[in-house]
């Protein structure tokens, strides 16, 4: 796989692109969701702490806790802005819909809520400079979702980055299990969730009103059921049932998540073909690769979509893992009125500019250099048309045999209440 003169100009353009500081916008509106408003704040993970010395590999657990335990949740992330920053967290309660609550903050937290961040390090060894920032977040006092969002020297109004969370206490009984869909139809290419809910002991007046329920593929918000009404109400024994025949209940199984291991600059790992040590910032290139549409399914173990931070020599990727600038090749002819992305958690799921594919003719392929924290990362190439309809099968393809994890969230707003609490979760697996 060669580096083509067009390529190499978009590279330049993108990197004087990146390096420009965004003008400070006094008026940033919150998005609600998982969000970086400024190009110098990078790699942002929120995740439980299960252990006193961290493994890279539990940044892969979702930011979801029950209220009855002890874990808390960490927040990481890099600031590449060349002058250094305070920044500051505060902590949003939302409704299932992700729109604020009307609760204080007295309500649903032990703590003030405003706690700075006094958890840095610069990165050590590295071509491209960074501060590394952790931070633990404080347990709530009640279920429900939450929204983290970080801004910088004590100006609410700046904000950095916002990023969801959830915490369950379970009040209800959820149990299911991920089967074959029952149209024949789809019987090969999607999956489908079947589940009931016990509220015996819970007072619920009306269940099939009163409850909202979404089922969330691999803990992506973009991939969701929700409005989903109970095919049975069993009201002597207080169980739902949710077992459809129309397909209410179905979602596509998408195929197994690409990867490549991008933890060193000195050897080639797993899907690297090429490094190239430049002066400034070091390039790695992805092994070129070709549309799976079409294919049998093949096993592979894989995050769901996620990534993990590392260094393969030293270990300490927080702050030894180097920015590198990622090459990565499609082969295959131009699409008209379309285009491709490379997706993946690395990107909070988001299709812009920073992971956005281009045909290149003299090598018949789409191409993209994205710069992303050494690491191993999983991704996925989709497409999106005129009319914005995105579609991560054309290229990939969809298979029933794929390994998904399913949650089923259950909210509920008590009698008297004032928010949207999360009263039932369970993690179903099809296999």
């Amino acid at each position: 796989m060669k580096i083509t003169q067009t390529l190499l100009l978009l590279l330049l353009s993108f990197t004087l692109f990146s390096q420009k500081k965004k003008t400070f916008n006094e008026d940033k509106k919150i998005i609600y969701d998982n969000h970086i408003y400024e190009n110098y704040i990078r790699t942002v993970q929120l995740y439980p702490v299960l252990s006193i010395t961290k493994n890279p590999q539990e940044t892969l657990n979702p930011p979801v806790l029950n209220l009855t335990d002890a874990q808390v949740l960490k927040l990481e992330f890099d600031c590449l802005a060349t002058e250094f920053s305070n920044f500051r967290v505060k902590i949003v309660h939302c409704n299932a819909d992700w729109t604020p609550s009307s609760l204080n903050d007295v309500e649903f937290l032990t703590e003030f809520n405003d706690f700075p961040i006094n958890d840095y390090h610069n990165s050590f060894a590295t071509k491209i400079p960074y501060i590394h920032f952790a931070a633990e977040i404080p347990k709530t006092k009640v279920a429900g979702n939450f929204l983290v969002i970080v801004y910088k020297n004590r100006n609410e109004n700046d904000i950095m980055f916002t990023r969801r969370f959830l915490v369950y206490q379970n009040q209800l009984r959820v149990s299911g299990s991920v089967v074959f869909p029952n149209n024949a139809q789809k019987r090969l290419t999607h999956q489908q969730v079947n589940f009931s809910v016990n509220y015996a002991g819970y007072e619920v007046l009306d269940p099939k009103m009163d409850l909202k329920i979404l089922i969330r593929q691999n803990f992506r918000d973009s991939r969701v059921l929700s409005n989903l009404k109970p095919f049975m109400i069993d009201a002597y024994n207080q169980k739902i049932d949710y077992q459809f025949f129309e397909g209410e209940n179905q979602m596509e199984g998408l195929n197994e998540f690409r990867l490549f291991d991008g933890r060193s600059t000195q050897q080639k790992l797993v899907g690297i073909d090429k490094i190239i040590q430049g002066p400034q910032e070091s390039i790695i290139e992805i092994r070129s690769e070709k549309p799976q549409n079409g294919l049998g399914y093949v096993s592979n173990n894989d995050f769901n979509g996620m990534y993990v931070i590392d260094n393969y020599e030293t270990n300490r990727g927080d702050t030894e893992s180097d920015y590198v600038r990622f090459s990565f090749q499609l082969k295959m002819d131009s699409l008209d009125n379309k285009k491709v992305y490379i997706n993946g958690a690395f990107n909070d799921w988001q299709l812009n500019e920073v992971n956005q594919m281009h045909y290149v003719p003299e090598s018949q392929s789409y191409e993209a250099f994205i710069q992303l924290k050494q690491g191993v990362y999983n991704y996925n190439y989709v497409t999106k048309d005129a009319s914005g309809n995105i579609s991560e099968t054309e290229l990939e393809g969809t298979h029933s045999q794929t390994e998904n994890v399913y949650e089923v969230l259950v909210y509920h707003r008590p009698i008297g209440a004032r928010a949207d609490a999360l009263v039932g979760y369970v993690l179903l697996k099809n296999r």
